[in-house]
């Protein structure tokens, strides 16, 4: 975890209540990502050879349309921001299979819904909070919307995705506990948490132009 990604997680406890607008380009985006902490120890060019990789595949954009905007620069919307960080919060041995991409792309439709949602029952309001404690520790809280893939592997193969679904902290504990962890290869994540991080990281991004200068003043949003 970056210090940028500390001081954006914090943030996210003041974020507006309903979902701005964000509309980043490329260069933009990348710095967001980057200040999340999943371009981790690889360099800035192999981390943003990645990212170009995953386009190709049709992640964040439908092959075909890119999602351009004036003069070409592509506008990266939550949406999208979304589906990146997913991707890379599924990174094993900084690969994902592409498998899994084409999966994330089959159910993108059902995906954008799951990202709004995950955003509006944040931590600070709808997210059914639980807590846990155990002898004299601190009791841990667990809140927000986690997002339950179901992925399951076999022989090193994918044999089922989907369909993706919201849990509460409740169920998400309950799947943890109750399933056959080794037929799982991924629980559920935090997708609320992953949506505050994203949008804080996302206001505070800078003008970058081309060439990723970095332009005086920072980018306006809009609410």
């Amino acid at each position: 975890m970056t210090a940028s990604s500390d001081r954006a997680e914090a943030a996210g406890r003041q974020l507006p209540a309903t979902l701005p607008k964000i509309t980043l380009h490329h260069g933009e985006a990348l710095w967001v990502l980057s200040n999340l902490g999943f371009q981790g120890s690889a360099s800035r060019p192999t981390f943003y050879e990645y990212i170009k990789s995953l386009r190709k595949l049709g992640t964040p954009f439908d092959r075909g349309s890119i999602g351009y905007g004036r003069r070409g620069l592509a506008n990266y919307s939550y949406r999208h921001l979304m589906e990146l960080t997913l991707v890379l919060t599924l990174r094993v041995y900084n690969v994902v299979p592409d498998s899994v991409i084409t999966e994330i792309i089959k159910y993108r439709s059902r995906l954008y819904t799951l990202y709004h949602r995950a955003y509006a029952e944040r931590a600070d309001k709808s997210g059914a909070p639980i807590w846990l404690s155990a002898n004299e520790n601190d009791p841990i809280c667990m809140q927000g919307a986690f997002l339950d893939l179901q992925i399951d592997f076999s022989g090193g193969k994918l044999t089922a995705f989907g369909p993706p679904k919201l849990l509460s902290p409740y169920d998400a504990l309950t799947v943890f506990v109750e399933r056959d962890l080794a037929a799982r290869a991924l629980l559920p994540i935090n997708l609320s948490q992953l949506s505050e991080r994203l949008v804080a990281m996302a206001l505070r991004a800078p003008k970058i132009q081309r060439g990723n200068r970095i332009a005086d003043g920072t980018r306006q949003h809009q609410f």
